[in-house]
């Protein structure tokens, strides 16, 4: 659940692909710039307002169906030498929740939203995520701030920890890190194994 909009100066779970992708792109250009601060990135649509609004009703409805209860996650976790803030949409004792609406499904987890997890989990100290895909009716994106979950439209996917991924990840966000530091372009030939 993201309350702080600010991108600026952390990077998020949700940054992970970008973080892990090519660096000599104008994409990884302008998300570098919001990181710097110097450029504010506010787009958003109706899709994405809409799945911000559903994340907790969605949680709620899969508490109600499975019994667990699941926390609603109201406070990022911070690992301040990474620079990383992590904000979750719901946690238990054992797994991170991650909620995605979508609007024609998935069969298997696209790769950055599993990088995404592995991030979340990295960042809790847990060994699994659960991901949670949920196909919004119409009406939802019309009056999203009551909605009815279906949950005959919701799927659940299990991914476990990658240890193998967060080595290759640690070394390149502590790099970026610390040229935010230093507000230098990062270039991805000076990032050095080793976390």
């Amino acid at each position: 659940m993201i309350k702080n909009h600010d991108r600026s100066g952390w990077f998020g779970a949700s940054d992970t692909s970008i973080i892990m992708g090519n660096w000599d792109t104008e994409t990884f250009r302008k998300w570098w710039m919001v990181k710097l601060g110097a450029y504010d990135n506010t787009y958003t649509n109706q899709a994405m307002r809409t799945g911000t609004l559903l994340e907790i009703p969605i949680i709620r409805a899969i508490w109600a169906v499975d019994g667990r209860k699941i926390h609603i996650g109201r406070r990022p976790t911070y690992r301040p030498k990474y620079r990383v803030r992590a904000n979750y949409d719901g946690y238990t004792s054992r797994e991170v929740v991650e909620i995605k609406t979508t609007e024609h499904g998935f069969r298997t987890v696209p790769k950055n939203y599993w990088q995404q997890c592995q991030v979340l989990m990295w960042a809790k100290g847990l060994r699994m995520a659960i991901l949670y895909a949920y196909t919004p009716s119409e009406i939802d994106y019309v009056a999203p701030y009551f909605p009815e979950i279906d949950i005959s439209k919701l799927r659940r996917f299990d991914i476990e920890y990658s240890k193998e991924f967060i080595r290759e990840y640690l070394p390149r966000v502590r790099y970026l890190s610390s040229c935010l530091k230093r507000r230098k372009f990062p270039k991805a030939e000076e990032v050095r194994d080793g976390a």
